[in-house]
């Protein structure tokens, strides 16, 4: 089974929530398998219906008048007794009967059971709800396996990813052979990217290159065909995106130039597909601020970004097979830096991070900037070739004295060392990114209560 970090939020939700539960993201990320093991293994009874496989048990949920209706109905599919304050109901893939969260603030109130909702595209699909329960239903956005969970279930020992994370934090360079086996490991990360079923299927044929693009390249006509599916009208516009990002990332600048959709294709127009792809959890869209100073987003240029995949391995495999021998070969050509910058956005989006690239024309353009902690911005550079040292927009952004940035960071090839206020940082640490960005610590709590008069 393979582990993933979302069972740690699961177990939290349970423990610390009376809300029901709302699980969205990309679809076949492993949303259903996660709380399918979450909910036999914590609790007393569980019963799981999926709406798009199920028509049966489709017809009889949709034709709930209320939740007591509901609860009814769900104990007459169930095959064993509903327990009342031990029992998870997960109902999956409800982007087939959106209306149902019209009944969730009614279920959280009766009290006798734990709600777990899920489905993909619920981006796409709420739109038009009106009564969406506030208040009621915790959020959790899911996405494909990062790199440390690729570690996992790869066998790659606990104490080496924690020993990783010290020499950041501690600014020393990793053990060599440690150095070079990671940087080989993120290179089949790349490649194999983090859907779990191809992570799976990797690892269960020997690791064939062969078979593992097989898989993706299904993916990818999976979601080509949800796009029909689910984007209706907008269906033509969506896949035309869609199709242009591989095209767009092999570009020098990264950045999606809307004009490559048509003749006299403006943003306008396609707007509300892009954000279709990004709802979807399809496609992770980095916007251009063009000032580095907290709060990032008070300059954001909604108008110029760049769109990732939100999977690197599903990327890697709409680029010829010669493409991915290159990446895990870590071979000069072809150039893959559009592939590194999409694996270094992923990362990012997966620790929670808001992500930006900034551009201004004294300055040039940073990969990415986030936000970092005690409001200060911390501009990442991504270098998948020789040139680490090749950064001059960085170096130009470093000396605005006005924005005060205190470090930036180089990801590159090369082991752990500081020059200067740039720290260069071996790639496979995008998994540590964390450690720069402000974190809430429940050992360092305050008190702030009011004074009574």
């Amino acid at each position: 089974m393979l582990r993933r970090k979302v069972t740690d939020r699961l177990l939290s939700w349970k423990n610390n929530s009376h809300k029901a539960l709302l699980v969205t993201g990309a679809r076949q990320i492993g949303k259903s398998y996660a709380i399918r093991a979450f909910g036999k293994s914590n609790y007393a009874s569980y019963y799981e219906v999926n709406l798009l496989l199920d028509a049966e048990a489709r017809d009889v949920l949709v034709g709930a008048k209320n939740s007591i209706d509901f609860i009814n109905r769900v104990a007459l599919l169930a095959d064993a007794p509903l327990v009342e304050g031990d029992t998870l109901i997960f109902v999956d893939e409800i982007q087939e009967y959106p209306q149902i969260v019209t009944l969730m603030k009614a279920l959280v109130e009766d009290g006798r059971f734990s709600y777990v909702f899920s489905g993909s595209m619920l981006g796409t699909e709420f739109k038009g709800i009106s009564s969406f329960p506030v208040g009621y239903v915790e959020h959790i956005v899911m996405r494909p396996m990062d790199f440390e969970e690729f570690c996992w279930a790869n066998s790659i020992s606990e104490n080496v990813l924690a020993d990783i994370r010290s020499c950041l934090v501690e600014r020393r360079p990793v053990e060599n052979f440690i150095h070079e086996a990671m940087l080989k490991n993120f290179r089949a990360y790349i490649v194999c990217g983090g859907m779990p079923e191809v992570v799976q299927n990797y690892i269960d044929s020997g690791y064939s290159l062969v078979r593992t693009r097989e898989l993706q390249i299904q993916l990818v006509d999976q979601y080509k065909s949800d796009i029909s599916k689910y984007a209706s009208t907008r269906a033509f516009n969506v896949r035309s995106i869609f199709e242009q990002i591989p095209v767009q990332l092999e570009a020098e600048s990264h950045r999606f130039i809307v004009s490559s959709l048509g003749e006299g294709a403006r943003l306008q127009k396609y707007e509300q597909d892009f954000l279709w792809l990004v709802n979807a959890g399809v496609g992770l869209m980095v916007p251009q601020v063009t000032e580095a100073r907290s709060p990032l987003k008070r300059t954001e240029k909604t108008t110029a970004f760049k769109l990732y995949e939100s999977d690197t391995g599903m990327l890697a495999s709409r680029y010829p097979g010669s493409t991915a021998r290159a990446v895990y070969l870590d071979m000069k050509t072809p150039n893959l830096g559009g592939l590194y910058e999409n694996v270094v956005a992923q990362e990012l989006v997966a620790l929670g991070a808001d992500t930006w690239y900034y551009q201004t024309r004294e300055v040039g353009e940073v990969d990415f900037v986030i936000e970092g902690a005690r409001g200060h911005v911390v501009p990442i550079e991504v270098k998948s070739g020789k040139k680490v040292r090749a950064h001059a927009a960085l170096d130009r952004l470093m000396s605005v004295g006005e924005y005060k940035i205190p470090e930036a960071v180089v990801l590159s090839h090369e082991n752990l060392c500081k020059e200067g206020k740039i720290l260069y940082v071996p790639i496979y640490m995008t998994f540590c990114l964390d450690e720069f960005m402000e974190k809430d610590d429940p050992n360092n709590d305050f008190s702030f209560a009011p004074i009574s008069l």
